[in-house]
C-alpha cells in the first residue's frame, strides 16, 4: 500500500500511513489526512474473496448469456443467408426464363 500511496504523489502520506511518526504528516490536521484519503482510497485494493466471488460469477453467467445471444444471432444470420441464397437462386432462374419468353416473342 505504500507504493500505491507513494506512486499517486503522496510520499510523506505513505510514511505516515504505515505508522512512520516522523513523517510530516503525523502533525497535519486529521481533515487534511482524510482529505488525502479521500483521494487515495480508489487506488487502494482490499480484497474481498466473498465479493470478488459473487461478482466472477456475475461475470460468468453475462458471459454465457453474451455467448447463447450470440450464437443465436449466428443462426439467425446463417438462415438469412441461405434465404438470400434461395431467392438468388430463384431470380436466376425467373431471369431465364424471361429471356426465353422474350426471344420466342421476337420470333414471332
Amino acid at each position: 500500500m505504500k507504493t500505491t500511496i507513494s506512486d499517486l504523489g503522496y510520499a510523506d502520506f505513505s510514511e505516515w500511513f504505515i505508522g512512520h511518526s516522523g513523517s510530516t504528516y503525523w502533525t497535519k490536521k486529521d481533515s487534511e489526512k482524510e482529505e488525502i484519503f479521500r483521494k487515495i482510497e480508489p487506488y487502494l485494493t482490499f480484497l474481498n474473496i466473498p465479493q470478488l466471488e459473487r461478482q466472477g460469477a456475475d461475470i460468468q453467467s453475462k458471459v454465457e448469456e453474451l455467448e447463447m445471444v450470440n450464437q443465436s444471432l449466428r443462426n439467425r444470420d446463417k438462415l438469412k443467408d441461405d434465404a438470400i441464397a434461395e431467392l438468388s437462386d430463384q431470380l436466376m432462374v425467373l431471369s431465364t426464363r424471361l429471356q426465353e419468353v422474350e426471344r420466342r416473342q421476337q420470333l414471332v
